[in-house]
């Protein structure tokens, strides 16, 4: 599916707000319709493998559970530790998921399920910014590959300055959210809940976007 938006030299594209919800709209129609129907979880590892044929795998990232989830977009070797906590050479085949162990057990099912959303963003969205020396946009001469570190996902919004990585990760989540709750079912339901309970108009009226994606 080709993203039909705006883009930085380096080939990022510029998201608007309401843009996120119309394009994991539009991937989920192609690839997921069911999502579309009613308010029910998205099969993130379905979509990951028979849409995109990315393989999903689990690792010991960091020491600290400090890196939560990776995505390589070229074959790469790569420096990991095994399940047993040995530190491994391991040679990764381009459309890897590799996800943190500590995200294994059951009390982490969620964060787990939306770190490989997450992860699948970044092929959706930025694998354009990645591709081999003769296209358009390069960034493979740092590294070919995005490592999504816990800090991420507490980025301080009042910073004047946000880097090039900081921008990444906040489209892929803002893009993870609106594939595993689409706007356009989730909203009405929300709202429903929230009439039913008697919540206040600040709070409806900060529920996210009132605008059906197209």
């Amino acid at each position: 599916m080709k993203i039909l938006l705006s883009q930085k030299s380096n080939g990022m594209y510029l998201f608007h707000s309401g843009d996120f919800d119309k394009i994991a709209e539009l991937v989920l129609r192609e690839q997921a319709p069911y999502m579309l129907e009613k308010a029910q979880p998205l099969e993130i590892e379905a979509l990951a493998d028979e849409s995109y044929s990315l393989t999903i795998i689990d690792r010991c990232l960091s020491a600290h559970g400090s890196v939560l989830g990776m995505i390589n977009f070229d074959d790469i070797n790569v420096e990991v530790m095994s399940l047993e906590k040995k530190l491994i050479q391991e040679r990764l085949m381009a459309g890897t998921i590799v996800v943190d162990a500590s995200l294994m057990p059951e009390e982490n099912h969620h964060r787990r399920r939306f770190t490989i959303a997450h992860e699948v963003s970044h092929w959706i969205i930025h694998r354009q910014m990645y591709y081999a020396d003769g296209k358009k946009f390069n960034l493979r001469q740092s590294r070919p590959y995005i490592a999504c570190r816990k800090a991420n996902t507490n980025r301080d919004n009042r910073r004047e300055f946000w880097s090039e990585s900081d921008w990444l990760e906040w489209q892929a989540d803002r893009f993870a959210s609106s594939m595993l709750m689409p706007a356009c079912v989730f909203y009405p339901v929300a709202l429903a809940v929230m009439h039913r309970h008697h919540a206040g108009s600040y709070i409806i009226e900060g529920c996210g976007s009132k605008e059906r994606p197209v």
